[in-house]
């Protein structure tokens, strides 16, 4: 009896697991579909998959909104604001979990504070220095911006690693005659590659679909960035699908790409990070 119960349960995990997993992956399933059809298609067969592939959505996506350019100003943007955002975000989180200073806690909690802040609230005064510092319809803006608003999760999400590290192994390093910033560099840091996994997914996922700042420093066409780029495909009066599609499936690969690459990292940060906090 036990046992049947057993397989009954076993079953019914299989099926909601399923259920979570179509949910999941039909909306990427049904994008890629909509890249493939025609334009009336669009409309006549809303769920379906398209009766004749149409592979030449994406050539004319790519040649009529001019993904090229967007990509590269996404690039440009995001791996720099990315590379700025751990290093800084390293750096304090170390100092948060293994220095003891006057204020630090106060310091790490006013941290936590700033991610309970709307981000449209910082809209006017953000644009106000930005300007100030002449760095309007620049990408200098967008890294800069970026990097600091993502700081406090990343500090958050960083320290509770560093917290998980034995100390031990630093105390050894320092016995062997490594400097505070050598054990950082040589033995903390390769340790510590699951969590800035988990930081670069996340955050760089962040920077890679932002839209609102982007939209509010940026003027210059040549400057856009993908999340502006798409607009051009929502003209006044219609917007084509199939091609707008079709160039959210072409920008979507990077970010899968990244996850695909530090997957294993991703998971193992996700579960040692939890351990302390």
């Amino acid at each position: 009896m036990k046992s049947s119960r057993g397989n009954i349960f076993v079953i019914c995990m299989y099926v909601l697991l399923a259920v979570f997993a179509a949910a999941t992956l039909y909306p990427v399933l049904w994008m890629v579909f909509g890249s493939l059809k025609t334009e009336g298609e669009i409309y006549s067969n809303v769920w379906g998959p398209p009766a004749l592939p149409r592979f030449a959505n994406y050539l004319a996506s790519w040649r009529t909104a001019r993904i090229g350019t967007y990509v590269v100003n996404s690039i440009l943007v995001t791996f720099p604001a990315l590379f700025l955002l751990l290093a800084f975000a390293c750096m304090a989180a170390y100092a948060f979990a293994r220095l003891r200073f006057p204020g630090d806690n106060l310091i790490f909690y006013m941290f936590l504070l700033s991610l309970m802040i709307p981000a449209g609230v910082l809209v006017i005064p953000l644009f106000t220095l930005v300007r100030d510092l002449r760095l309007l319809d620049t990408r200098a803006s967008l890294v800069l911006t970026y990097s600091s608003s993502g700081l406090a999760f990343s500090i958050f999400l960083l320290r509770a690693y560093f917290l998980s590290i034995p100390k031990e192994l630093e105390e050894a390093a320092v016995i062997d005659g490594c400097s505070p910033l050598r054990t950082f560099l040589r033995i903390v840091m390769p340790i510590a590659k699951p969590g800035i996994a988990v930081v670069s997914v996340f955050q760089g996922m962040d920077m890679w679909n932002e839209f609102f700042l982007a939209l509010v420093f940026v003027r210059r066409e040549t400057m856009r960035t993908i999340p502006l780029g798409l607009l051009q495909f929502f003209k006044k009066y219609s917007t084509d699908w199939p091609l707008f599609f079709a160039a959210v499936c072409m920008t979507t690969i990077p970010i899968i790409a990244l996850y695909i690459c530090s997957q294993k990292q991703f998971i193992k940060g996700l579960t040692a990070g939890a351990l302390k906090g």
